[in-house]
């Protein structure tokens, strides 16, 4: 099932960090937009906008956020390959992370013309 969506594009660059496990959570991470935090048995992986991240911390930078606009219950399925697969057929990499409400689909700001083409092209709604 392919689903239409509206999805905004945020109007700002990410960056995502490794940190060592046990690590504690650094005071720059939260603040405005978007910020994730996950963790397994191996690493942490912290999400934000670049700008918070002190040029000490390693991290990968020039992400660009989509976000979903529509809120879809948790059982809904095939939502977030309605954006994945037009991106992965156009050869656009990708960082997913979801919330309850809404997922963000980050790629590598060298890619977004590619990604917005793509996305347009199967039915999506793009905003700014």
């Amino acid at each position: 099932m392919t689903h239409k969506l509206l999805i905004r594009l945020v109007d700002a660059e990410y960056a995502i960090t490794r940190l060592n496990i046990g690590t504690p959570l650094p005071d720059w991470l939260p603040g405005a937009g978007f910020w994730a935090v996950s963790s397994s048995r191996e690493e942490m992986t912290l999400v934000c906008r670049a700008a918070r991240i002190p040029s000490s911390v390693q991290s990968s930078g020039g992400w660009r956020c989509f976000r979903i606009e529509q809120h879809f219950t948790l059982d809904i399925p095939g939502i977030l390959a309605s954006v994945l697969n037009p991106l992965s057929e156009a050869g656009v990499g990708i960082f997913a992370n979801s919330t309850f409400s809404t997922d963000y689909i980050f790629i590598i700001g060298s890619d977004l013309d590619k990604a917005v083409a793509a996305l347009k092209a199967h039915g999506h709604d793009l905003m700014n």
